[in-house]
């Protein structure tokens, strides 16, 4: 089989797609990766093909940004922040429907996989009449914005005769039931398996410690905000204080901003979370996708200080219910908050205990390589169907 697989302008989005897409193409099938411009170097650096269905683009800049480029103020409230992401999603597709069209119909491929937002995939899909398998991001789901990208993208759906979003023929669900929301409709299984840019493993992580170790990682994006220097800074003073060691996973030239370490903080640089998570006891991060997943793989308690994305509040929120996290209330890093926070999760063994769980969850679902086979036999039924309408 032709897979087209469609990913956004981040590592968030297309990361989570790299397992399938090389499980697909161990299994013997042809595999394209369709994204904007700017990720070609990674998608190339994960070892697939790239093709771009646009120019340059950064998310931040989608979010951000309206249609005539104008710049957007950062909403504020909840309902705000579904809505400001929501469009965003939806001026992604609107930019990059022209090329996935283009491509899709130049390389005629028999089912495409996007991420959870590639919406310009799912149109094309359908206009192609080949499945659309939506790989899911971590815990997360989309539906709270889902309404809003379709007023965003409304436009170009009108004009190709779309009256809304379409729906992806089957979900690659990768959150495990336990936190699974009741009101969402369980998918096919797939178990998350991480894919990390590449990077040596540190030595540490196979030396014994004397003392608990906490990983502090915000992503790719909010190192680099306005806010991010910040934030880290106040973390990095306060927690030392509990007796650990501290290692900051983030780019050096994020590093470079903040204010002189003390001995017990390591600045480990960009590291492959996968492999160096099992060496810790606790991780604090945004409740991003990727860190998300990460900790939950490794079975590791989690204090969480959420974005303004919608989704990683969703995420917290899901993770702190089930009793496997704490999240901080307040965008500003309280010292006595974090400090207390962080010995909860490190003495308190029900966290540990509820993480365990979660990671056990993950194990049990199918791999990639195991959905191949689901992936196969729907795409052979589809286009038998198709073929026994035509006659």
């Amino acid at each position: 089989m032709k897979i087209l697989v469609s990913s956004g302008p981040s590592f968030g989005l297309y990361f989570p797609v790299v397992p399938l897409a090389w499980a697909l193409r161990a299994a013997g099938h042809e595999v394209l990766v369709a994204s904007p411009e700017s990720m070609a170097a990674t998608v190339n650096g994960s070892g697939l093909p790239h093709v771009a269905t646009y120019g340059p683009m950064h998310m931040r800049e989608v979010m951000l940004h309206d249609r005539a480029g104008n710049q957007l103020a950062q909403a504020g409230t909840e309902e705000g922040l579904l809505e400001q992401v929501g469009r965003g999603f939806g001026r992604l597709a609107a930019r990059t429907i022209d090329g996935m069209l283009a491509i899709t119909e130049a390389w005629q491929p028999d089912a495409i996989i996007g991420e959870a937002h590639a919406f310009s995939a799912g149109v094309a899909a359908k206009l192609h009449g080949i499945p659309w398998f939506e790989n899911g991001i971590g815990i997360g789901y989309r539906s709270d914005i889902d309404g809003w990208t379709a007023v965003e993208f409304a436009p170009e759906l009108e004009r190709l005769g779309f009256d809304s979003l379409p729906e992806p023929d089957m979900v690659l669900d990768t959150c495990p039931a336990l936190i699974r929301p009741e009101d969402v409709v369980a998918g096919q299984p797939m178990r998350c398996v991480q894919y990390d840019t590449p990077a040596p493993v540190p030595s540490w992580v196979f030396e014994k410690r004397d003392r608990p170790r906490i990983m502090i990682t915000l992503g790719t994006i909010l190192p680099n905000s306005p806010a991010g220097p910040a934030i880290f800074d106040e973390l990095v003073r306060t927690l030392p204080s509990l007796g650990v060691e501290l290692v900051l996973a983030m780019p050096d030239e994020a590093v470079a901003k903040l204010a002189p370490l003390p001995d017990a903080v390591v600045a480990a640089g960009w590291m492959p979370l996968t492999s160096v998570l099992p060496a810790c006891d606790l991780t604090v991060h945004h409740a991003g996708g990727g860190s998300t997943m990460s900790s939950l793989i490794a079975g590791l308690p989690q204090l969480l200080a959420p974005g303004v994305m919608a989704e990683q509040r969703d995420s917290a929120r899901r993770l702190c219910d089930f009793g496997a996290a704490r999240q901080l209330q307040s965008q500003e890093v309280e010292p006595a908050e974090v400090l207390e926070a962080c010995r909860a999760l490190l003495e308190d063994a029900s966290y540990r205990d509820r993480a365990s769980r979660l990671k056990q969850a993950i194990e049990e679902m199918p791999s990639p390589g195991a959905v191949v086979p689901v992936i196969e036999d729907f795409v052979r039924h589809r286009a038998v169907g198709a073929a026994e309408e035509t006659e």
